[in-house]
């Protein structure tokens, strides 16, 4: 027997399928951005890149009048939640809030996390709850990884030793426990070793992922990134996923650009979106949405452009509003957005 979560998300998927821009049912899935602060300045981090700028105003917490138009309008029928885009969610002074108000054992609730601050009572209700908690260090020494993260490993560590106590009491059968793990110059000797260490705290996987440097040009990003050198890193990721099988933990594959593109090439289709004879399905404007600190609803993290704000309009009327709607009558076709063309999100059906 189908919950009311699937029978929501089944609607959608048949309007979509029916190529309608019309969703019936609200979204099932969000992606709410508790804040855009962040107490670290990663090197790898798109946020902090020389090439974005520090603009002030980007970086807050999510206005309570905000948050409690998402309680009203969006959170009742949410059946999978990402308190996570960009910040560092244990910094909102709303966390306990939004996990009263969340972690119903309904709700699929995911937080990625840098793992320097530890709410004890967040961490508890997390690790009860169906939920998973992605924690990132980028270095098995506190060298390497204050180098890249600004922080010393052992802190992390702390972090990970806080979630393995909890868990040790007793865990929810749906808790998943994460370490995430960009791969750069300075730290690829180290993937092993970053796997026995996530072994050691009780982790289930661990996400090895690129440096992806985008416009990034200064000597840092031109240095450290390995994107497109898999010939020295696979031999490294092959060791850390063959131990990983020895300890139990999932090791997650990676992805690589090998080549160099022209333009022309990046306007193409990706391989894996366009076979030539049908454009694989993104089916996220029909099931989610992303809600900014300020109030900006999106269709996802990859798109950029608000389709509506939760300040100034109902959720019902940004959901069936022109925007959305003229986002679903392109998106799956050979006029979607540029953006959508080299998406990163595994999605597509």
């Amino acid at each position: 027997m189908w919950d009311s979560f699937t029978i929501r998300r089944k609607m959608n998927s048949f309007s979509r399928r029916m190529g309608w821009t019309w969703a019936p049912a609200k979204p099932y899935r969000a992606w709410i951005v508790a804040t855009s602060r962040c107490n670290l300045t990663c090197k790898t981090c798109p946020a902090h890149a020389p090439v974005h700028g520090t603009d002030p105003n980007y970086f807050t917490d999510m206005k309570p009048e905000v948050y409690e138009r998402v309680k009203r309008e969006l959170l009742p029928g949410l059946q999978i939640i990402h308190l996570s885009g960009g910040g560092e969610p244990f910094l909102t002074p709303l966390l306990d809030q939004m996990l009263d108000d969340m972690a119903d054992g309904r709700r699929y609730i995911t937080v990625v996390t840098n793992g320097t601050i530890i709410r004890r009572k967040a961490i508890e209700r997390l690790v009860r709850s169906p939920s998973l908690i992605r924690v990132s260090f980028d270095g098995t020494t506190n060298e390497i990884n204050q180098a890249i993260r600004g922080v010393k490993l052992d802190r992390i560590l702390e972090f990970l030793r806080t979630v393995k106590e909890f868990a040790d009491r007793g865990v929810h059968p749906r808790f998943l426990f994460q370490v995430s793990y960009v791969v750069t110059r300075s730290n690829v000797h180290q993937m092993t070793e970053a796997v026995e260490i996530a072994h050691r705290y009780g982790v289930h996987e661990m996400c090895f992922g690129n440096f992806v440097v985008d416009d990034r040009k200064d000597e840092y990003a031109m240095r450290e990134s390995l994107f497109g050198c898999p010939e020295e890193v696979t031999p490294h990721w092959q060791r850390a996923h063959d131990r990983g099988r020895e300890l139990g933990i999932t090791v997650w594959p990676m992805s690589f650009d090998c080549k160099e593109r022209s333009e022309e090439e990046r306007r193409q289709y990706k391989p894996d979106l366009y076979d030539g004879e049908r454009i694989r399905q993104c089916p996220l404007p029909w099931w989610s949405v992303y809600v900014e600190v300020n109030g900006a609803v999106k269709p996802c993290c990859v798109y950029h452009w608000p389709l509506g704000n939760l300040l100034e309009q109902p959720l019902r009327e940004i959901w069936n509003g022109p925007k959305f709607r003229a986002l679903r009558r392109i998106v799956n076709t050979p006029a979607m957005p540029e953006v959508c063309r080299s998406c990163f999100i595994q999605e597509r059906l």
